[in-house]
């Protein structure tokens, strides 16, 4: 079970860089596969060279090549997988190692897919229907089936555990206090959209497309404050004002979070936040 919680962290932070960059690059950037805007058009970004070619010198002399993601994605050794580490059974592991150990192009793989043009995500091995297949490889889906994050509570109202540790450390890089904690003290393992994504695979079609990671234009967010105060809610951004699932849905359980308007919603229909959650952006 402790192996199934620290699965269940990894797993999370693995999610968190699957989807955060926005892979969108210049308008007449080359080598596009479908759903894929290539950002890296510039050889010399990464390579010693402007024109590398298999068999020569397509690095700077004792240059890491996963240390070269790193210095576009400055914050993903905070909210993606752990990379650098030597794994317990190398011999098992279905992806890449480089110099033994699990690193950034373990899972992705810049140049991969058809023609060579980088598949959506650049995940290895793509493209994949649900994105969460590349994370299945390594990890057991089934396992995640047996816990409930969002079951908190035992029949005495005290915070369940998971592995003898408590359930908020699912998603919470430090346990919350309800009775103290504003919704700017909580810290979580990784993106809450990705936290989310190890149990609900992202929701299809354009509705998705339009509001994950989407920032409230001015006028958007004048009306989202005002329903706020009127509704009597707390409706949450994630780091520079862009809604994520819990800015419409309530993850606790009823009776965790003491606060009225940052519990409202929780085990509702959806877990909404409102009934008209709609309206708290927009004007209808």
């Amino acid at each position: 079970m402790v192996r199934l919680f620290i699965s269940a962290v990894l797993l999370a932070s693995v999610l968190t860089s699957c989807g955060l960059q926005q892979l969108a690059g210049p308008k007449d950037a080359v080598n596009t596969a479908a759903g894929y805007k290539n950002p890296h058009i510039l050889c010399a970004s990464c390579h010693a060279t402007e024109t590398p070619q298999p068999g020569n010198t397509l690095f700077s002399p004792g240059t890491d090549p996963s240390s070269i993601c790193l210095k576009c994605h400055k914050d993903y050794r905070e909210n993606h997988h752990p990379v650098d580490f030597v794994l317990a059974d190398p011999s098992s592991f279905p992806l890449p190692l480089f110099e033994g150990k699990v690193k950034c192009l373990s899972c992705h793989e810049i140049h991969g897919g058809p023609g060579h043009e980088g598949t959506p995500r650049l995940l290895r091995g793509g493209s994949y229907a649900d994105r969460r297949a590349i994370c299945f490889k390594c990890h057991s889906g089934e396992k995640y089936a047996a816990i409930d994050p969002h079951k908190m509570l035992d029949n005495k109202g005290n915070i369940l555990e998971v592995d003898g540790r408590p359930v908020c450390l699912f998603c919470h890089s430090k346990k919350p206090d309800p009775a103290v904690d504003t919704t700017n003290d909580v810290k979580f393992r990784a993106d809450v959209g990705f936290l989310c994504w190890r149990c609900h695979p992202p929701m299809p079609g354009i509705f998705f497309r339009q509001h994950f990671l989407a920032k409230p234009s001015a006028q958007m967010l004048e009306t989202y404050r005002e329903s706020e105060k009127r509704l009597t809610i707390i409706l949450p951004l994630v780091p520079r004002g862009r809604i994520t699932c819990s800015t419409c849905h309530n993850p606790h359980q009823k009776g965790v979070i003491q606060r009225e308007a940052a519990a409202k919603g929780a085990d509702a229909i959806m877990r909404l936040r409102s009934p008209s959650i709609c309206y708290g952006c927009h004007q209808m």
